[in-house]
């Protein structure tokens, strides 16, 4: 179903309105259990969802921007001019615990013999950024999953359509939650958690 009917659906589930619970706020609530829902439907089913393509390396660039939000990648390798090295993955959280405020002295410094890269959103970053004479066309390979853009109006969830009500009970809920209702946040809660159950189970 489109947005637009879930705007419908989320307003017979909440008792609402568009003045009382508004389209640009319920187009919210339904990325973000979109998102939820496809993580976990990628999580069930990993190779079904598994992209390996490459890109270009800039100089000078560590930072590389995807079409959608990144939910895992599963291997990286640059190629610095002498082939490709596979580059392991280190949070921004335990480089910033490691180094501390000596972070950005370090990665400007990082080895191209011990490559790493970490994700966050749309973004992925890769140490060492290739230098003017290390750069070039596809000297990147990634294999990762991404998750779908998030949804505008009138698009339609890449969910099965028997699972699409899921967002508008996780809309639901929130709306529930933020006025203080929680009888009826809880009961959306658990409706939303009783589908993702069913979704997995026959994923």
């Amino acid at each position: 179903m489109i947005t637009t009917e879930l705007d419908t659906l989320t307003d017979y589930i909440a008792k609402t309105n568009s003045t009382m619970f508004p389209v640009a706020e319920k187009l919210l609530y339904y990325n973000i259990a979109y998102g939820l829902l496809y993580g976990m439907a990628m999580d069930q089913q990993e190779d079904n969802y598994e992209l390996e393509y490459t890109k270009d390396t800039v100089a000078a660039q560590s930072e590389y921007q995807e079409k959608a939000r990144i939910h895992h990648i599963n291997w990286l390798k640059i190629n610095y001019g002498d082939g490709f090295i596979p580059a392991r993955y280190k949070s921004e959280q335990d480089l910033i615990s490691e180094y501390g405020t000596e972070l950005t002295t370090v990665l400007s410094q990082w080895s191209a013999s011990d490559p790493i890269y970490n994700y966050k959103g749309i973004h992925f970053f890769v140490y060492p950024a290739p230098d003017d004479d290390q750069d070039g066309t596809n000297r990147l390979k990634i294999s990762a999953e991404l998750l779908p853009a998030d949804l505008t109006a009138g698009d339609t969830p890449s969910l099965p359509f028997n699972f699409q009500y899921l967002l508008a009970e996780y809309a639901a809920h929130r709306y529930h939650q933020n006025n203080g209702e929680t009888d009826a946040a809880t009961l959306r809660l658990n409706n939303f958690n009783t589908g993702v159950a069913l979704m997995i189970e026959t994923a």
